[in-house]
């Protein structure tokens, strides 16, 4: 009986474990991007999307997340909510529909994407002092317009 109460307090864990809720922290130079499947090297661009059952798929760029969604790889549905790393504090995520985003080529993304996401408007207001561009939304960009 001990053996099978501590096989249920293992599994129990594992499952806890395997449910996320946050976003999980990219590797760079282990993680790859789930779209093109390059390896994620650059700390500022990075982006992940956390599925309801706690899958986590992670990307090197906006380009690649926006072609992710755009391909319907999985159903929106599932979609508990989409990540974008903070330029600014590379180890922190913004809720991509809550961020502050500058387009710019200056910024020369990853895979061309040239987004990068601000967790304040004095920050993004900040970054266009430095370099040309112009502020976009989350849901301009995944609109395609």
């Amino acid at each position: 009986m001990k053996k099978i109460n501590s096989l249920i307090a293992i599994l129990f864990t594992l499952v806890l474990v395997s449910c996320s809720t946050e976003p999980e922290p990219i590797v760079l130079g282990k993680d790859a991007c789930s779209f093109c499947k390059m390896g994620i090297a650059d700390k500022n661009f990075g982006a992940e999307i956390m599925t309801n059952k706690g899958k986590v798929f992670k990307f090197d760029d906006m380009h690649c997340v926006i072609g992710f969604l755009k391909a319907n790889t999985i159903n929106n549905n599932d979609i508990k909510e989409t990540y974008l790393v903070n330029y600014n504090e590379p180890h922190d995520f913004l809720i991509a529909s809550k961020a502050f985003l500058l387009k710019s080529e200056d910024l020369k993304s990853p895979m061309g994407g040239n987004v990068a996401a601000f967790s304040t408007d004095k920050e993004l207001q900040e970054a266009l002092q430095k370099m040309p561009g112009e502020a976009v939304t989350w849901a301009s960009l995944t609109s395609g317009d």
